[in-house]
């Protein structure tokens, strides 16, 4: 069956990346739904965006695969949790799967390039003979623009200012409602729908074998920057994750300088250290998580560079000249958009070209780290992390578990009492055990971490390298939860969890005297601020009391009786998981 498909080039009316010309987020999504007509591309709509614009995840490979699809979801998904697949069975995957690869595009909205770049890749992996082979061997998981309402924004005041003074600036504004740049610092806790969507298809769904994400840094410097990472790195992360990294950089880097593309740099500026963005969580679940970062130009408007004002990094490349990580410096000109669009659209290529021509190894890796990491986890200590009964707050501690189990991870619950290290623990009590896949990730975000003295962390005179982001990524700790590390092989009956169940809440029905509210519950603070704008009136208490066995200390909320306030009262109650008791008649507030 013969699909037209019209090139990007004839649809959008301008070469993707041309001077001064960006394209726009609907218009993109109208082209994915033109490139789902080929039997090599399915576009699904994943769900709506924070802003209610599309959220498109486009899975492409040959004909052949797309029919088996659902086969090969499984056998990538059995490699990554080998836990309970027999041997045999493995093998048969080894021999029968394909390498799944991932790519996301323009998380960070003024980085325009990937979500440019996404269509003209998408649109030549179809329709080029010379990617039959690579996508008979691959499956391409491609997230065309992870911030599409940013995307929106950028493209639509790039296009108001386009020859003013302000031509290729940033938005004054936020380009993600909620957390602007920091969207990709949410890649542990999932608090955006985007990051919700992306990482059920990473973690729940696929686990690919490789992820690459598009991003863009400053102007002045490198011109790309490649895997691999610089040091230092993380020893909780399986080294064939750092071994793989400079096998996929390494041929990249190659393409790359064939095509004549000048000043590409790796083991620089960015550490392979833990940091809850997109491009490095990947690697403490096993898959080879990379990231790519173009020098900026002025959004879709040219820059000129002189050479003189090229620079070094602050780690890894001290001075603008030729080293082992920079081979080939740039020499200065203009940079354009097109420019990005192309290096870019390269390392796409050598990503999927490696996973091709490697595959039989890259499928072995994953599956050998995933073993690996289990096998860790039941031999050396930690071996589990127990989330001790009696919380701050309670309702806590069901969020964390939430969220660790939304990235794949398994959280146990005890069915009978049991010992670890001396303590004993009653039946019911949480637990999440080292022994599994994704090992490292447990490790890095339950466990007490300190950050690193030496040579990577002070320069030569002693002077502190600043941390590339946080030097702690300890959630359990961030949510004021309290586990127990556990240092020595235990014994119990224990079930993995297959969802998580918030405790019901719940309105006492015989408060005359009104009603009180925990101050120790971070969602009662939630719940108040919504009977504040609902006009209700809310007190808090200037003393403890008791109520039902229970002491609520100073500052816990008072709310008294009104009209519709116990109806409202029920609505929040369901909605926050709180419990709004019976005050007494004497209060203090």
């Amino acid at each position: 069956m013969s699909i037209n498909i019209p090139a990007p080039e004839e649809f959008f009316g301008h070469q993707l990346g041309a001077d001064r010309k960006l394209a726009h987020w609907n218009k993109i999504v109208d082209y994915f739904w033109e490139l789902d007509k080929s039997p090599m591309v399915k576009v699904e709509d994943l769900g709506k965006s924070t802003e209610g614009n599309p959220f498109l995840l486009a899975i492409i490979s040959s004909e052949e695969n797309m029919v088996r699809l659902e086969e090969i979801r499984e056998m990538s998904w059995k490699l990554a949790h080998p836990k309970n697949v027999p041997q045999e069975e493995i093998d048969q995957i080894l021999e029968n799967g394909v390498a799944v690869v991932s790519m996301s595009m323009s998380i960070h909205a003024t980085e325009v390039g990937g979500t440019q770049m996404a269509p003209e890749l998408a649109y030549e992996l179809i329709t080029l003979p010379m990617n039959k082979e690579t996508l008979d061997n691959t499956v391409l998981l491609m997230f065309p623009c992870f911030n599409p309402d940013g995307q929106i924004m950028v493209t639509e005041f790039y296009e108001k200012y386009l020859g003013t003074e302000y031509e290729g600036t940033s938005p004054p504004m936020l380009y993600h409602k909620y957390t602007g740049h920091d969207n990709n610092r949410d890649a542990i806790h999932n608090n955006m729908v985007e990051s919700k969507m992306v990482s059920k298809a990473l973690y729940l769904e696929w686990s690919p074998q490789a992820y690459i994400d598009f991003h863009h840094m400053g102007s002045y410097g490198a011109r790309f920057y490649i895997a691999p990472f610089a040091n230092p790195i993380d020893d909780k992360v399986d080294p064939l994750i750092w071994t793989e990294q400079e096998l996929y950089g390494g041929l990249t880097h190659v393409m790359l300088e064939q095509e004549g593309k000048y000043g590409i740099e790796s083991t620089a500026t960015y550490p392979g250290e833990f940091m809850p963005t997109f491009n490095y969580v990947p690697c403490w679940h096993n898959i080879c998580g990379m990231l790519t970062e173009s020098a900026s130009a002025k959004l879709a408007t040219p820059l000129y560079i002189h050479y003189h004002q090229l620079r070094g990094s602050r780690r890894g490349r001290p001075e603008y000249r030729t080293q082992m990580g920079f081979p080939h410096p740039w020499e200065g000109g203009w940079w354009k958009l097109r420019d990005i669009v192309e290096q870019q659209k390269i390392s796409a290529y050598g990503t999927l070209e490696a996973a091709s021509k490697f595959k039989p190894m890259i499928m072995r890796n994953m599956h050998m780290k995933a073993s690996n990491a289990i096998s860790k986890g039941l031999e050396e200590a930690p071996y589990a992390f127990i989330i001790k009964p009696d919380q701050h707050d309670d309702l806590v501690q069901y969020k964390l578990m939430k969220t660790l189990m939304d990235m794949g991870v398994e959280v146990s619950r005890s069915q009978r009492e049991f010992v670890a290290d001396g303590v004993v623990y009653p039946r019911g009590t949480y637990v999440v055990f080292a022994g599994q896949h994704c090992r490292p990730y447990v490790v890095s975000l339950l466990k007490r971490t300190y950050y690193h003295l030496g040579p990577f962390s002070r320069y030569d005179d002693g002077t502190p390298v600043v941390p590339y982001d946080l030097s702690t990524y300890t959630i359990a700790e961030f949510m004021g939860i309290r586990t127990h590390e556990v240092e020595k092989p235990f014994e119990g009956s224990f079930e993995v969890l297959s969802s998580i169940r918030y405790p019901r809440g719940d309105v006492a029905d015989d408060a005359a005297n009104g009603w009180l509210l925990d101050g120790k519950v971070n969602d009662g603070f939630l719940a108040v601020n919504r009977l504040l704008r609902r006009g209700y009136a809310v007190q808090r208490i200037s003393e403890a009391v008791e109520v039902d066995g229970k002491t609520l200390g100073a500052g816990s909320f008072y709310i008294p009786k009104a009209e519709g306030v116990e109806v409202e009262l029920g609505k929040l109650s369901k909605r926050c998981h709180v419990q709004f008791m019976t005050a007494p008649a004497a209060l203090k507030s």
